[in-house]
């Protein structure tokens, strides 16, 4: 009978242990899961020390250190931004506050790093997800028109999905008009109807917009010599006949 008060009392004993953890208890272990990579223990062990202690010495760094979380771990700008913006406005006369409001002022650049990153590790589905991120929450922002023509170059050359690579470079003609990615989209565009789909009238009417909208491009000269030979084999060509004979 003893033992059987003694189990039920159990859980209730724990519960009251793990809600006795004070802040820098709660700091460890977050930092023991990141060595384990358990990088959602930690997220809640630090939002947990946020609940309960948010007056803590600790707090600002558990706010910060979820932002860190976010962006080194998980990969995650929606979350990271919102982490960074709660440090600064949470703990404005913190250190960390500081710290925050430098990664605040980077954080369409570090985007893009990111994004690349990630692609050379192969990630290329959370390299397209950050990079449509900054494009859709930031889309006045100097660098949503590389972002965007990023996306249409992995569709291009990593995923080789050409009519969603063609999608995603209309998609630069379309919002960024201006900006120096306007006339690489529409060469791109020109490029894969010429050279990878074979369709040569797509491919000239392409080519034509990018040398009547770009006629200063550093581009313009191989854009004149792709519309001039559309189609040819290489010994129909005499500028490069030589390299076949």
């Amino acid at each position: 009978m003893n033992i059987s008060k003694n189990l039920l009392a159990l859980p209730v004993l724990m519960l009251f242990i793990s809600c006795a953890k004070n802040a820098p208890d709660l700091i460890n272990l977050a930092q023991s899961n990141l060595d384990k990579n358990q990088e959602d223990d930690a997220i809640k062990n630090l939002n947990t020390l946020l609940d309960n202690y948010p007056n803590d010495s600790l707090a600002s760094y558990a706010q910060y250190k979820l932002a860190s979380i976010y962006k080194n771990w998980k990969n995650d700008p929606e979350n990271l931004i919102e982490a960074l913006e709660k440090t600064i406005n949470n703990y404005p006369n913190s250190l960390h506050s500081k710290q925050a409001k430098k990664e605040k002022e980077a954080f369409q650049g570090w985007i893009i790093n990111n994004a690349e990153t990630l692609r050379k590790r192969k990630m290329t589905i959370e390299s397209i997800n950050n990079l449509d991120y900054l494009v859709k929450n930031f889309p006045k922002h100097e660098l949503a028109s590389k972002a965007q023509y990023i996306v249409g170059d992995i569709y291009m050359n990593d995923l080789r999905d050409f009519e969603k690579a063609l999608t995603e470079y209309r998609m630069v003609l379309a919002r960024y008009t201006g900006s120096k990615e306007e006339a690489l989209a529409q060469f791109m565009i020109g490029y894969i109807y010429a050279n990878v789909l074979k369709d040569f009238v797509s491919a000239r009417k392409e080519y034509q917009l990018f040398l009547d909208n770009f006629p200063k491009h550093e581009l313009y000269p191989s854009v004149k010599f792709e519309i001039d030979y559309l189609g040819k084999d290489i010994n129909e060509i005499p500028a490069l006949k030589h390299i076949t004979s």
